[in-house]
């Protein structure tokens, strides 16, 4: 089963129910308000919008832009 979380960004749903992602994602990751996310790295992103709580383990590639928007956090765990 698979599923889409923020846009940009496709997971898959394991049978333990746990979830897995992409090391590259083609489109825009944009992270909702509201929200805490977590990214298991490495990974590499063309764009990426922070709204929220994003926290990514290891390392992020981000290609062209990073937003933070006011108030957002990106956390990286290396």
């Amino acid at each position: 089963m698979k599923f889409m979380i923020g846009s940009g960004g496709e997971s898959t749903i394991l049978s333990s129910g746990l979830t897995e992602n992409l090391s590259t994602l083609k489109a825009t990751f944009n992270q909702e308000a509201g929200k805490s996310t977590l990214l298991c790295g490495p990974i590499v992103i063309p764009n990426l919008v922070v709204n929220g709580n994003l926290n990514v383990s290891t390392s992020l590639d981000v290609t062209t832009d990073l937003d933070i928007v006011s108030g957002a956090l990106l956390n990286i765990i290396g």
